[in-house]
């Protein structure tokens, strides 16, 4: 392994190039870089990544392992011209094959971001709780439980213990934990782009005015469709997808088809898909304007909100995980 330290791009650079301030293509392009309290313009090479963000030691010899950093970088070749191919021809006229490595590109970029690994992180910790939670209500049943494992409480310490478990206020913390999500992400991305992204009829979005698309640091966001109850939260497979690719085209994948594959939208309709991309961002924004009203738009909207899992327990059940803050409604476009 090389003595340099490397910085992994979870948002592939190549991505974010067509967002740079001057156009893709020029020497050391640069980006705007929206945070709730700033803006700053840094390179697109020293964004969206981290040291060692892919490295994981391997199980038997302890050394450091980087093959995911290789499969990455294919997956990310196969992807680059047919995106462009979409940015320059701004139409869907894509092979089968085309198709295919773009699915499975934003299939893959959907789950390698900190951001996704922060809300698996999430929704297992809470999970792991809502269960012991349940499980504790039961006093006589949580004594014997301690019993078994050696574990003596007072009526008091009992209690108190008891009280401690269904009341939550602790933090579950996950050994390699990247390593954990991030693995378990990629399985279900096969899946994903195997059964649910080239299933979905895509749609190219074209801001029809000087206002611009923004993407993220976790640029795949997503609506709930009008036919999916509120009950039923929306994920990366029955969800309409958003995929900001430039200031002017995003993508819109989505189960049913609407009428046209190519739909040119208002300013207020692209302010509207930011604002969704901008509730889905971990950290950052990257623009290639720098706005007052992104700027003022993001601090409004703010950010990982869809990071943090909610359980709710229901009268008419013993528990159910409602998961992330239900996502936002489809709009009609």
């Amino acid at each position: 392994m090389s003595s340099a330290t490397p910085k992994d791009h979870y948002v592939p650079q190549f991505y974010l190039d067509p967002f740079a301030i001057e156009g893709s293509g020029t020497n050391e392009p640069h980006i705007y870089q929206y945070m709730v309290d700033k803006i700053v313009e840094p390179r697109i090479k020293d964004v969206a990544g981290e040291k060692h963000f892919y490295t994981f030691k391997n199980k038997e010899t302890g050394k450091p392992n980087r093959d995911i950093d290789d499969f990455f970088t294919k997956i990310e070749s196969n992807a680059s011209n047919p995106l462009k191919k979409i940015i320059q021809e701004e139409t869907l006229n894509l092979t089968d094959e085309e198709f295919e490595h773009l699915s499975i590109f934003f299939a893959v970029l959907a789950v390698r971001t900190p951001g996704f690994i922060k809300a698996q992180e999430s929704f297992e910790g809470e999970a792991i709780k809502e269960f012991y939670a349940l499980d504790s209500i039961n006093k006589k049943k949580l004594k014997e439980r301690y019993k078994k494992v050696g574990i003596s409480f007072t009526d008091q310490e009992l209690i108190e213990q008891q009280k401690f478990i269904l009341e939550k206020k602790y933090t579950v913390s996950f050994n390699n934990s990247r390593a954990y999500f991030l693995s378990n992400g990629l399985k279900v991305a096969c899946e994903f782009a195997e059964w649910y992204y080239q299933r979905k009829h895509w749609h190219l979005l074209v801001s029809d005015s000087s206002t611009v698309f923004v993407t993220s640091d976790n640029p795949i966001s997503i609506y709930r469709p009008i036919y999916v109850p509120p009950a039923q939260n929306a994920g990366y497979g029955n969800g309409t997808l958003l995929i900001p690719i430039s200031p002017k085209y995003a993508l819109l994948l989505r189960d049913l088809p609407l009428k046209q594959k190519v739909i040119k939208l208002s300013s207020q309709k692209v302010i509207n898909t930011n604002k969704n991309t901008m509730q889905f961002s971990d950290n950052y924004i990257f623009s290639n304007l720098k706005s007052k009203k992104i700027f003022e738009l993001y601090k409004s909207v703010g950010n990982k909100k869809f990071q943090k899992t909610n359980v709710t327990r229901m009268t008419w059940a013993p528990y159910i995980f409602m998961g992330p803050p239900p996502v936002p409604q489809e709009f009609l476009y």
